[in-house]
């Protein structure tokens, strides 16, 4: 008896431990820039399996915490490179409190998945409905709660699939994540279905269990309806846009690659300001078609100097009379409360109004929590805090052809925040700029994970995107999600880490009669109803267990 049971015991270890190893594994090659989107489509699948033999919730806490802490570690290694040796310190901490969203999530498919074992139709679709809304709901918290830290939701695996990135207009990045989370369990329950019907077979071979009747599975089908969805929200959303006027503008970006410490030594200064009026120079000259940029996009705080500096708004307004081009800038500006981190517009005429300031700001890297009550100042390199921004202040830019578009503007870090996107739509946004400045992450795979966020976006609103890094992905993003990066010579397989410029366009505008998308309209909607199902299933599973 104490052998079999060791031995039942050594085989839950292996399975819980295998099964949530692998899909961790199975996970970090779902994300850009090592992974496959088709790899998120069953990236899941071995945890849920695993869940089904019913091993002990002590073996199954263990295995789920450990392997979603070694998860989030290996997604986010880059943040040893911010404020060094800080980084250790967030990288140990943000990666312990990311993990525990996947290991509630693990937990609870071990409480509520093996209960559909000889369950009717309408309770195992119940649960997979259930399951499927507590991923979402659980990415929505992560994204708001405490601030929010909602990097990485699962939905950001498809940042190079059309097809499902165009779900997003429907029910949003959180909607998606969830709706990716169904298809696994889809796959999961087909799966369990057919190994019972082989071993069924196997014992007894009566007729019935080979009529294809009983090969059937509800939840399979459930499962893959959001591809269905998505080729056909994806032709509806191509479709919409076709007959309709057309107006777009090209960009200019300048990528200056400035090391983000040194970028603030004032004996660079006049350095770094040469480099960047040069590349400025560069990039406003005409293309071999003696085509020409409607604008010229700076990265985040291109220099650490700010608007009321008279000198560098000289600077600047002459810079765009030179150039006779338009330049669209990160900067910082001083306000009777502070300094905000924002994006400006100049012009041949000086600093138009407004300026953007950025609104949802990084705790320990523009603003240090508790600093009036904790002595975190001095440990956090941050003399003073920034001021947030409280409004979208969309940017009117014109092109050369003297259409006027109206721009909404993202700072960094602000892109993984679907809201703050919203809430440009809503206000009338054209397309969206996003400047950052991703040399933070070092070179690795920060900044491909950042630019994945900004497709979520794009997708979700239906507005293109022109995005900025000082060093990292720039480039554009299409209405669809479909993004085009600027490398180092204009090559697809070059590097994205390169001090120099691109053009990238032309952007088409958000054309004026075509509606905002049913997210932008009605937001997280689909999380509201996840939430419901996840209730009702844990609802159901608990009446089980009475």
């Amino acid at each position: 008896m104490t052998t079999g049971r060791t031995t039942l015991l050594c085989s839950a270890h292996f399975q819980s431990w295998a099964g949530i190893g692998l899909t961790a594994f199975l996970l970090f090659f779902s994300f850009t820039p090592v992974g496959h989107p088709f790899v998120a489509f069953i990236a899941l699948v071995p945890a849920i399996l695993a869940a089904t033999q019913n091993p002990t919730f002590k073996i199954w806490r263990t295995a789920a915490f450990y392997c979603s802490w070694l998860l989030w570690i290996t997604q986010l290694i880059w943040l040893r490179h911010v404020y060094p040796p800080l980084g250790y310190i967030g990288l140990i901490f943000l990666t312990s409190y990311c993990a525990l969203y996947l290991f509630g999530w693990l937990l609870l498919v071990r409480w509520i998945f093996p209960s559909t074992k000889g369950a009717g139709i309408l309770d195992r679709c119940l649960v997979l409905l259930g399951i499927a809304g507590a991923w979402g709901t659980l990415e929505w918290i992560r994204g708001n709660f405490l601030t929010g830290f909602g990097w990485l939701p699962l939905s950001a695996s498809q940042e190079s699939n059309p097809v499902l990135l165009s779900l997003c207009s429907w029910v949003g990045p959180y909607g998606l994540s969830a709706l990716l989370v169904m298809i696994n369990l889809g796959f999961a329950s087909w799966i369990i279905r057919m190994v019972r019907l082989a071993r069924a077979t196997q014992i007894s071979k009566p007729a019935s269990t080979t009529d294809w009747l009983s090969r059937l599975t509800p939840e399979l089908y459930l499962g893959l309806s959001p591809l269905l969805l998505g080729f056909v929200v994806f032709g509806n959303n191509i479709q919409s846009r076709l007959d309709r006027p057309i107006a777009s503008l090209s960009v200019g970006i300048v990528q200056t690659d400035f090391d983000p410490n040194a970028k603030w030594d004032s004996l660079r200064l006049e350095n770094h300001i040469q480099t960047i009026s040069q590349l400025t120079a560069q990039a406003a000259k005409p293309n071999g078609q003696g085509q020409r940029p409607d604008f010229i996009l700076w990265p985040e705080a291109a220099l650490p100097l700010s608007l009321n500096n008279y000198r560098y708004v000289q600077m600047l307004t002459e810079l765009s009379q030179q150039t006779d081009t338009t330049l669209v800038i990160g900067t910082i500006d001083k306000r009777s409360n502070g300094y905000t981190n924002g994006v400006a517009v100049v012009t041949s005429r000086g600093i138009q109004s407004p300026i953007y300031a950025k609104r949802h700001l990084v705790p320990f890297g523009e603003y240090v929590p508790f600093a009036n009550v904790l002595p975190l100042r001095k440990v956090v390199p941050i003399a003073e805090d920034c001021v947030a921004g409280d409004s979208p202040s969309l940017l009117s830019i014109t092109n050369r052809m003297g259409q006027t578009f109206q721009a909404g503007a993202l700072v960094c870090y602000e892109d993984v925040f679907p809201e703050l996107a919203r809430e440009h739509a809503l206000a009338g946004a054209d397309f969206l700029i996003v400047v950052t400045n991703d040399a933070w992450y070092g070179r690795e795979a920060g900044a491909y994970q950042h630019a994945a966020h900004s497709a979520l976006l794009a997708a979700s609103t239906g507005l293109p995107i022109v995005r900025c890094g000082n060093a990292g992905w720039s480039g554009s993003i299409n209405a669809t999600g479909l993004s085009q990066a600027i490398t180092q010579s204009g090559q697809p397989n070059d590097t994205i880490y390169f001090a120099g410029y691109g053009i990238t366009g032309p952007i088409i505008a958000k054309p004026k009669d075509l509606p905002q998308t049913p997210w932008v309209q009605y937001g997280d909607w689909a999380i509201v109803l996840g939430t419901a199902f996840a209730a009702l299933a844990m609802l159901r599973r608990r009446q089980q267990s009475k």
